[in-house]
């Protein structure tokens, strides 16, 4: 009875966690949680704290919200478990992990859907539709919004729907689809006016629209609406100068001036690519006012140019020069007014200092040309040394990458033509991302019809394959180890894959003792034969693995491979052959070790094998395509700006 009073009690206080940010505040908090009976009614609590604490106390509330996830699925609690993830997916965007709040975003619509909400679906895949947006992957984020909007519409959420449009108008800018984007965001607009409420975010995306349609009066009177409301916010910055720009293309300099001078001094320690920009744009507009000088040290500033006709060190004496005139000026006015008997002596001797003034100057401006002058003939010299020694350097590269373009052509020759695959295999994808131009990962796809008296079985063998080495290498191996499995099939006639595998080691080993030297190389696979009639899969595989995922089941089952290569061994030993009839929709995936390999997130660790199954569970019941695309994009995602280090072959089917 306490626990179901304390349960109501915290209820009530849902709608004041947003104010209670304090460490003491928090701390009572978690301990009335701990205290509350293991019900729906802790699980809402715990997921509205995680909502208002994800700011402040982002680890914490990760750890809130997994254990939170446990115990809703124990409750068997879909609406609060997708809520979870869905928090959990915001806060991995927060902190920058893309492909974690991807992942968690795709199971808080998993949860949705068993839940029957559909508008959790769509709130959470509009959120992916977001990031697809950041990762500048337009179409896909257009196809998002959309999705989700037909449910906004549906179910009346005005809120939502001036969220999707305003986004599908700055989708559809970055395309330079301006009627588009100019069609989406009044949509956005109709409904802020219904609403009764104001985003200056919809101002400031109307305005750019209007700048890239150069018409600079509208995005004059929008930029200032979106200013009058954000201030010096960072965002405002931008636009400030963006409203200087206008002004300044057309022609109505006055107006521009005062406002690059306000972006430039509120954005000094914020945005120094912004801060660059307005001082070329501060530059050109001083330059159309004819103040040169000023158009000239401002684009020196911008450019970090030192060597220029005024120097520092000219800057210097012609600033103590014209300090030692103003002062002998004065004093010279002073005496004539004591003395105006020497007046005319007096006038002689400004004169001659002033003459003195200039011609100094012309002395300094002189040798400064003079100089300038020669170290440009010098960097012509090196411009053109360097400039001929590129062009030598680009033949050769040139010679190079025909070379090796046309070796990848006669290894596109031994790879399975993709519509050949789709047609033979039409449940499937294969995920095939070289790290060279050529490579040593190669899939395979090979049919063959045995006659047993009266009837006859067909078999399809499929494999994913890494021969030793990458790029040119790489490729001449794969090109022999697919020539050896084409005989041990089609030559010999084998069926079971751990006896292909023996009469594949055999082949190769035999091809490369013909030469003089010592060859060590080889290949990984993971080799699979199904029989098309009774759905029996044969499977076996040297080092490499297979994964099984039965029809709705959220558990992968390995098949472990034989810890030996295709290629000279010291412990050889025959592999062996795994079967299993499969039920329809079951899920097989073959890969080698190039995507668990790959460094990249936030410390620059590898992916891993863990990592790369939660992967494949959280998607394994979308559409193979679908699939396909979400490890392509987790995996982008995870490498960033990281080198890729290794081949990459990644297949799924499903029976």
């Amino acid at each position: 009875m306490k626990q179901n009073l304390l349960s109501a009690i915290c209820l009530l206080l849902l709608p004041y966690l947003a104010y209670s940010q304090t460490e003491k505040q928090l701390d009572s908090i978690i301990q009335v949680c701990s205290k509350m009976k293991n019900d729906t009614n802790k699980v809402i609590f715990q997921n509205q704290i995680s909502w208002s604490f994800k700011y402040s106390h982002p680890d914490l509330m990760e750890k809130l919200l997994r254990d939170n996830i446990q115990l809703s699925k124990k409750l068997k609690f879909d609406s609060g478990t997708a809520l979870a993830y869905k928090n959990l997916g915001i806060l991995m965007d927060e902190a920058g992990n893309m492909p974690k709040s991807i992942e968690n975003y795709q199971l808080a619509i998993r949860y949705y859907k068993k839940a029957n909400d559909e508008m959790g679906v769509a709130k959470s895949e509009a959120n992916i539709g977001i990031l697809y947006r950041d990762l500048k992957r337009n179409t896909e984020a257009i196809a998002k919004f959309r999705e989700s909007n037909k449910i906004f519409i549906k179910n009346g959420f005005l809120q939502g729907q001036l969220i999707i449009y305003e986004n599908l108008s700055i989708c559809y800018e970055f395309m330079n689809k301006l009627d588009s984007a100019t069609v989406n965001i009044k949509k956005a607009m109709e409904i802020m006016n219904e609403l009764k409420t104001v985003d200056p975010h919809v101002y400031g995306n109307y305005a750019n629209i209007f700048m890239k349609q150069k018409n600079y009066p509208k995005a004059i009177e929008y930029y200032e609406k979106a200013i009058e409301i954000l201030g010096s916010d960072s965002r405002g910055i931008t636009w400030t100068d963006n409203l200087g720009l206008a002004y300044y293309y057309q022609k109505q300099y006055p107006k521009a001036l005062p406002l690059f001078i306000e972006s430039i001094e509120n954005s000094h320690t914020i945005y120094n690519a912004n801060t660059m920009a307005t001082h070329m744009h501060l530059a050109n507009l001083h330059y159309a006012m004819k103040d040169y000088k000023s158009a000239f040290d401002i684009q020196r500033t911008y450019l970090e140019i030192r060597d220029s006709i005024f120097s520092v060190e000219n800057s210097k004496q012609l600033s103590e020069l014209t300090k030692k005139y103003d002062s002998d000026k004065k004093k010279i006015q002073i005496e004539n007014q004591k003395r105006q008997i020497k007046s005319e002596q007096t006038q002689k001797y400004i004169f001659a200092g002033s003459m003195v003034v200039f011609i100094g100057l012309g002395f300094l401006l002189f040798r400064s040309l003079k100089q300038k002058n020669k170290a440009t003939k010098i960097i012509l010299e090196q411009k053109n040394i360097v400039e001929n020694q590129k062009d030598a350097l680009e033949f050769k590269n040139r010679e190079i990458l025909d070379s090796i373009t046309y070796a990848k052509r006669l290894q596109d020759a031994i790879l399975p033509a993709v519509d050949y695959w789709h047609k033979t295999l039409p449940e499937s994808f294969i995920l095939y991302k070289p790290k060279d131009i050529v490579a040593g990962d190669f899939y395979w796809l090979e049919s063959h019809t045995v006659s047993n008296g009266t009837s006859s079985d067909e078999y399809l063998f499929f494999a994913a394959a890494d021969c030793t080495g990458h790029g040119v290498p790489g490729a001449m191996v794969s090109v022999i180890c697919c020539n050896a499995l084409n005989r041990s099939v089609l030559e010999f006639d084998l069926i079971e894959p751990g006896k292909i595998l023996d009469k594949t080691r055999e082949l190769v080993i035999s091809t490369f003792n013909k030469s003089v030297e010592d060859v060590k190389d080889g290949m990984d696979i993971s080799l699979g034969c199904l029989n098309v009639r009774t759905k029996e899969l044969l499977w076996s595989g040297a080092n490499n693995p297979l994964w099984v995922v039965p029809a709705g089941s959220d558990e992968i089952i390995e098949w472990k491979a034989d810890k030996q290569p295709i290629g000279t061994y010291a412990e050889e030993k025959p592999f062996k052959t795994h079967s299993m009839v499969l039920e329809p929709k079951t899920t097989i995936y073959l890969f080698t070790d190039g995507y668990a390999d790959q460094f990249g997130g936030q410390n620059g660790k590898k992916f891993k094998y863990k990592q790369f199954k939660d992967s494949i569970l959280a998607i394994h019941d979308r559409p193979m395509e679908e699939q396909k695309e979400h490890l392509e994009t987790t995996f982008e995602s995870w490498k960033g700006e990281l080198e890729q280090v290794d081949d990459v072959c990644v297949i799924g089917i499903r029976i």
